[in-house]
């Protein structure tokens, strides 16, 4: 009956692990792993710079192609080319 109970319990244990462990994974980036061979990061793919900048150059070539594209990500890792734009297009006095 103890030898039982010591199994059933270990048993709780092993699937309380695993159930904490799928719940509290943190957030891997699928981008840095590939572009870095390394199987995992610590970050989510949607703040990765090297992500989010792929991605605004896809947009830019969709909209040079005359397919307009929502702009997901704000301000946030603007490409040079991108910044360059802002300041042909921002007024002239205005500090930069």
């Amino acid at each position: 009956m103890l030898a039982l109970g010591a199994l059933l319990g270990a048993a709780a244990t092993l699937l309380a692990l695993a159930v904490r462990r799928r719940l509290t994974r943190s957030p891997e980036c699928g981008w840095c792993a590939t572009a870095s061979g390394w199987p995992t990061s610590d970050h989510d793919a949607l703040h990765c710079r090297g992500y989010v900048q792929e991605r605004r150059r896809e947009r830019l070539r969709d909209i040079a192609h005359g397919r307009p594209v929502p702009n997901l990500w704000g301000n946030a890792y603007l490409l040079p080319e991108e910044i360059d734009q802002q300041m042909a297009t921002a007024a002239p006095g205005t500090p930069r």
